[in-house]
């Protein structure tokens, strides 16, 4: 029983750790270059895509793709640790693992490479207008995933409530982190996007620690079964 116990102490432990560093290395990754957000005028997509180091700007973007993929692995593993032993909270970590597949696809497959097309055809000779269109398609991948992550956000609490396997205050604030993020797609034109998206990260790396502590717990119980067993 300890074995079983300290072996998900690991998995919780591995969970808060992958969403964090998800977290850290999207920042970083993003704070790496700049975007210009649609309905701008030509001269902000020259200065976002076309001005600019460009092996500078395809490592940010690489970094900001492999934090996705560190998101894959924190989204799976956090839909098995919630599966519980109810119907309801198996449906809801299945919806976790599928949202959050979903959600790293539509980014890796349209949202990232947008930009990155537009950054290196704006420095090999490519229009303002062919820049301009791939940056845009950037950004309504971007608005589109944001429907994704909020169903995401949403099932996550719903199982974190359901089986009990992190505390309330990561599972009832996900409700309403998610429900903004849904809001934020029709609210685009208003910058609801980006508002939305910095709640979710602050909310994001609260469940990582929740994770964390989760992990802690179990070491406790780990201890009372040793003690228990001698």
């Amino acid at each position: 029983m300890s074995a079983l116990i300290e072996g998900r102490r690991g998995l919780w432990r591995t969970a808060g750790i992958l969403a964090i560093a998800h977290v850290v290395l999207m920042l970083a990754g993003l704070a790496g270059g700049k975007v210009a957000t649609v309905g701008s005028g030509p001269g902000a997509y020259i200065a976002a895509y076309m001005d600019g180091p460009l092996t500078e700007r395809l490592a940010s973007g690489c970094l900001a793709g492999a934090s996705f993929l560190v998101f894959l692995l924190a989204a799976t593993l956090f839909a098995r640790l919630l599966r519980g032993g109810s119907e309801l909270g198996r449906w809801w970590a299945s919806v976790v693992a599928a949202s959050g597949a979903i959600y790293v696809a539509m980014t890796l497959a349209v949202a990232l490479p947008g930009v990155a097309a537009a950054v290196y055809d704006g420095h090999h000779g490519a229009s303002v207008g062919i820049v301009t269109a791939l940056s845009d398609l950037h950004y309504f991948a971007v608005f589109a995933s944001m429907a994704v992550l909020g169903v995401f956000t949403i099932a996550l609490a719903a199982a974190a409530q359901v089986s009990g396997g992190l505390s309330r205050w990561v599972a009832y604030p996900g409700y309403a982190v998610g429900a903004l993020c849904l809001a934020a797609v029709p609210g685009a034109g208003l910058g609801l996007v980006d508002n939305a998206m910095l709640v979710w990260t602050i909310w994001f790396v609260v469940t990582g620690i929740a994770a964390l502590r989760t992990a802690r717990t179990a070491r406790v119980q780990v201890r009372a079964a040793a003690a228990a067993a001698s």
